[in-house]
């Protein structure tokens, strides 16, 4: 892992040129000096669907696909310079029924992945899946109910966190989705889940599980390892929020506010629904907004919605929308945050075909991960490495 490290954000800036041109990777330009700069390593040049969801110890890790609404996807690894194929060889294709077997890594720290895989062998189910940089290293988590499967979605190493659906004993009746918290170490766990309301888990750091509960919408909410220890993160003129990732004294989301406008509203409606990324120190009181506006005085966007989706130190991540291109690829642009919440867009350091992005993870250095996306749909995984400031 060490040497790993190495090849993501912890060389001079010459070593990881040399590294660049040698695996024949896309670099991008840095902006003028003084200005925090990224170079830009296109993960997957020949991907169609490739999302790199996690960074950390010198690794990118998440997951694959070779067409653009191809369903075969494969968990991955990439050092920067080499892929290494996670999929476990038991996820083999049938013929038969045409099920693809799938697998995907959604979080992970040094030296341990997260997921999720489906296929003949789990009759067709997500399964909750944790690796440990092999394909054979490959385990499944436990689930303690009768179950229709689940997702792994975030570690720091220690604990893991996701979801189970719950199903009744008889298996004829799907039930709601439970967050799920694991032990790294045995992979046993538990519920968190909120009685008959919908939870999920998507965030977890120093014994902190974050995510939300549906009580008619998201609500954001945090847990310390219990059901019982759940805290509402949901600000008191919030609709919806949820909290996606926690370093265990900040939690980071979203929460959607319904304001009051005119010629904004659709024809009939007075309402508008606009979704801001927030960071919580524990508490819904401590609701912030950070939503980027102005975000780095660009011409021609109107950005009214933002997510934040990663935390790492003074660091987070996640991206923001143009709501005149929503749900095209040029809809999200990728977004870094600073310690004192000063925005960056990393679409600036898209290449040339590319026109939007996201942010999903970042490292303690404040390199990013996340993808790039083409107009057509095409999704690469990618990797902002942060340069020295000049």
């Amino acid at each position: 892992m060490k040497q790993m490290k190495a090849q993501f954000g912890m060389q001079s800036s010459a070593t990881i040129a040399s590294s660049l041109v040698v695996a024949s990777l896309v670099a991008l330009a840095a902006s003028p000096a003084g200005a925090q700069s990224y170079t830009l390593i296109d993960l997957t040049p020949a991907a169609g669907n490739a999302v790199a969801t996690e960074i950390s110890g010198g690794i990118a890790a998440g997951y694959a696909s070779p067409g653009i609404f191809g369903t075969a996807y494969r968990a991955t690894l990439w050092d920067g310079v080499s892929s290494l194929d996670l999929h476990p060889s038991t996820l083999v294709d049938d013929s038969a029924t045409g099920a693809v077997g799938r697998s995907f890594i959604q979080g992970g720290a040094v030296g341990v992945q997260v997921g999720w895989v489906s296929g003949v062998v789990t009759a067709g189910r997500s399964a909750p899946v944790v690796w440990r940089g092999t394909a054979e290293s490959a385990a499944f988590l436990s689930i303690p109910f009768v179950n229709f499967g689940g997702q792994a979605n975030a570690t720091d190493g220690s604990q893991i966190v996701g979801y189970a659906t719950g199903q009744d004993r008889d298996g004829t009746t799907i039930g709601v989705a439970q967050a799920m918290v694991w032990d790294a170490a045995t992979g046993t766990g538990v519920s968190l889940g909120d009685g008959g309301n919908a939870s999920i888990a998507y965030g977890v750091g120093g014994g902190v599980q974050v995510g939300y509960v549906t009580k008619s919408q998201a609500n954001a909410v945090l847990w310390q390892g219990t059901r019982q220890s759940q805290v509402s993160l949901h600000p008191s003129n919030a609709v919806v929020s949820v909290a996606n990732a926690t370093d265990g004294a900040r939690q980071v989301g979203y929460a959607g506010f319904d304001i009051r406008v005119r010629q904004e509203a659709a024809k009939g409606k007075k309402d508008k629904r606009f979704t801001y990324a927030h960071v919580w120190t524990g508490t819904a009181a401590s609701a912030l907004n950070i939503h980027p506006y102005p975000l780095n005085n660009l011409p021609g966007i109107n950005l009214t919605q933002s997510y934040a989706l990663g935390i790492n130190g003074a660091w987070i991540v996640g991206y923001a929308g143009d709501e005149t291109k929503f749900g095209t690829p040029a809809y999200s642009h990728a977004i870094v945050w600073n310690g004192n919440f000063e925005s960056i867009d990393l679409n600036e350091f898209l290449p040339a075909g590319f026109v939007g992005a996201q942010a999903v993870s970042v490292d303690g250095d404040g390199n990013v991960s996340g993808f790039i996306a083409k107009a057509d749909g095409t999704r690469h995984a990618a990797v902002w490495l942060r340069n020295a400031v000049e």
